[in-house]
């Protein structure tokens, strides 16, 4: 078998429009607006440079059912540039853009083929040569609640299988389930490789064969997807060997940034903070547009400064005008400057109270100073405490269920309590009680 490759992408999402960004110059919000195409000009041009045997789309290539004119024409253009380099592209119907869709009459090139609603099969020729068959199954309705992974053949032709299905296997949170099927319906399946589509995060969920992967969408829509986006290079070696590229195609990427105010005396003092993190985001990935949320945190002398009507606004805009002035490639857009700061404490006085909080506070630095300890034992097999003080006992009880499952375990390693900063997680819990109680006292956390 020669080798070859093929890009698979999922979730182009052509025509969406971007939520929870009302105060966006005009300029910008035609960025975002034009940022699916941008992602998909991308990946037009990698598949004409790498020179791949096809392009593969698993799904929701355009955002709704109507798949507005304009999102058509955009891709019947670039789908010609693949025809015109001799690339052909497949497409699979997803919930958002199934087969029975409004559609305008949009004429695309004869290279380019969607699936039926039915399970086909095409080859993946070069010139007279079949390198793959490629299978491939489209919604027909915008909800499909069938197992469409049953309906892909147990034994399909070689030399090499490709399944293209848009579905949520293994039930991934955060997602519909359409076409709900197992990992193990997939691997029951005899195919090379499995061109998933619907999950907007990037995953591999088979790493043997068949090879079972997500490449994620190709555009980051809202601040929930954050961080690159893309679609996937796969390349076939001559003995069938599999290996996954990732090929970063989105052109707006969405960020999230913490910063604590604890040492922070001054205004200044967090624009130099933000004035860090837009260096180092930009330095990370200068050819994109950045859009992010920033998170201020912790306690100190800032807190109540912070809580004055319009001085946040105030320090987003001025942050804007320094960081975007305009929305060019590299800028870092601040969107939205999100206050979840507290007020100082004096924790050793409150621990001193002979009250409620003082007694809740003292039992918390009890089980703070002494975790409970799990010993070494074999998946499946009992976990022994050693030497667990009271506390930690009663609040290991409560968790018991969780932590004694055995596959949780065999993430979190021998030692749990550790891997969850444990230490960290009752501090935690002291200042919410501080700030909780204090609250149902009638002060102002």
């Amino acid at each position: 078998m020669p080798a070859f490759s093929f890009l698979h992408c999922a979730d182009l999402h052509l025509g969406a429009p971007f939520q929870g960004l009302a105060d966006l110059p005009d300029e910008l919000g035609e960025k975002l607006r034009e940022a699916p195409v941008r992602a998909l000009d991308r990946i037009v041009s990698t598949a004409i440079e790498r020179r791949v045997a096809a392009v593969i789309m698993a799904g929701d290539v355009f955002d709704a059912a109507d798949r507005n004119l304009r999102a058509q024409i955009q891709l019947r253009d670039r789908l010609q540039r693949l025809h015109e380099a001799g690339i052909p592209t497949l497409i699979a119907a997803g919930n958002h853009d199934p087969l029975g869709s409004a559609v305008a009459s949009i004429v695309y090139p004869e290279s380019v083929h969607f699936f039926a609603s039915e399970a086909e099969v095409l080859p993946l020729m070069r010139g007279a040569q079949v390198l793959a068959h490629v299978y491939g199954i489209s919604y027909g309705s915008p909800e499909v609640v069938d197992n469409l992974a049953e309906r892909f053949p147990r034994q399909p032709r070689g030399p090499f299988s490709i399944a293209v299905l848009h579905a949520n296997v293994g039930r991934r949170p955060g997602h519909r389930a359409y076409a709900p099927c197992s990992l193990d319906d997939l691997a029951a399946r005899s195919f090379d490789y499995w061109a998933l589509g619907h999950v907007h995060k990037r995953e591999t969920l088979r790493g043997e064969r068949p090879r079972v992967h997500y490449p994620g969408n190709i555009q980051g829509l809202h601040m929930r997807e954050l961080g690159p986006r893309g679609a996937t290079l796969v390349e076939v070696s001559a003995a069938g060997a599999v290996s996954l590229k990732p090929v970063w195609t989105d052109t707006v990427r969405w960020q999230r940034a913490r910063t604590p105010i604890d040492e922070a005396v001054s205004i200044d003092d967090l624009m130099a903070s933000f004035a860090t993190i837009s260096a180092e985001i930009a330095a990370e990935a200068p050819d994109r547009l950045h859009i992010v949320l920033w998170t201020l945190g912790g306690s100190g002398p800032l807190h109540e400064q912070l809580r004055r009507p319009g001085l946040v606004a105030e320090l987003t805009e001025s942050l804007r005008k320094e960081h975007a002035p305009e929305p060019v490639t590299g800028a870092v857009w601040l969107q939205r400057v999100e206050v979840a700061t507290r007020p100082q404490r004096d924790l050793e006085q409150l621990l001193q109270q002979q009250d409620l909080l003082g007694d809740l506070l003292r039992l918390a630095e009890r089980a703070r100073q002494a975790p409970p300890r799990l010993g070494h034992a074999e998946i499946g097999g009992e976990l022994e405490l050693q030497a667990p003080d009271e506390v930690s006992v009663a609040v290991r009880d409560g968790l018991a269920k969780l932590l004694d499952d055995p596959e949780l375990t065999a993430m979190l390693g021998s030692d749990p309590w550790q891997t969850i900063e444990w230490p960290k997680l009752l501090r935690r819990a002291q200042i919410l009680a501080i700030e909780g109680l204090l609250a149902d006292h009638g002060e102002e956390p």
